[in-house]
C-alpha cells in the first residue's frame, strides 16, 4: 500500500512540476525539458503492461489538461508506455530484472539508465515534436528541438530520479 502511495505522489509531484515550472519557463524555443515521462519510467517492472498505457494516459491527459494541448502529450504518455517494455526488453541486464527491485540508477547503473532513458526520451520528443509542427517542411529546426530538447530533459530527469529515489 506505501509503494502505491508513492508512485501517487510521484505521479502529482512531477506534474506539478512539468505544468507549474518547466512549462513556464522560456529559454529558447529550441528548448523544452518533458520531466513527466520520468513517472512511467520509473513504474515498477512488474506492472501490468495494459496499466502502464493507462497511466501513461492518464498523466499525458493531465499535461494536456494544463497546457490545453488537446491529446498531445496524451499520444506521446501512452507511446512511452508502449515502448517502454520493448526498452526493457532490450536493456535487461544479463541477469534479467530482480522482482520488487525499483529500476533506478541505484540498481541498474548510469550506463543502463542512460540507454534506457534516452530511447523513451527520444520516442516522445520525436513524436511530440513533429506530432506539434504536423509537417517535414522545418525538418532541420524540429531535429534540432528534438535533439536539445533531449539533452535537457534528460538531464532534468536525470536530476529529479536521484532526488526521487535517494529519499529512499
Amino acid at each position: 500500500m506505501i509503494e502505491k502511495l508513492k508512485y501517487i505522489l510521484y505521479f502529482f509531484v512531477l506534474l506539478l512540476v512539468q505544468t507549474l515550472i518547466l512549462d513556464q519557463i522560456c529559454v529558447s524555443v529550441y528548448v523544452n525539458a518533458f520531466v513527466y515521462i520520468l513517472f512511467i519510467m520509473m513504474l515498477p517492472i512488474e506492472t501490468n503492461k495494459y496499466m502502464v498505457l493507462l497511466l501513461g494516459l492518464l498523466m499525458g491527459l493531465s499535461v494536456d489538461l494544463f497546457d490545453s494541448t488537446l491529446g498531445l502529450h496524451a499520444s506521446g504518455g501512452v507511446l512511452v508506455a508502449f515502448v517502454r517494455s520493448f526498452a526493457l526488453d532490450i536493456f535487461s541486464p544479463h541477469d534479467g530484472y530482480e522482482a520488487n527491485k525499483q529500476l533506478s540508477v541505484r540498481n541498474y547503473g548510469y550506463y543502463w539508465f542512460f540507454k534506457y532513458a534516452i530511447t523513451l526520451i527520444l520516442v516522445h520528443h520525436l513524436w511530440i515534436f513533429f506530432f506539434e509542427n504536423l509537417s517535414f517542411a522545418n525538418m532541420l529546426f524540429t531535429l534540432a528541438k528534438v535533439v536539445i530538447s533531449s539533452v535537457t530533459s534528460f538531464v532534468v530527469i536525470l536530476l529529479f530520479h536521484l532526488l526521487l529515489m535517494s529519499r529512499k
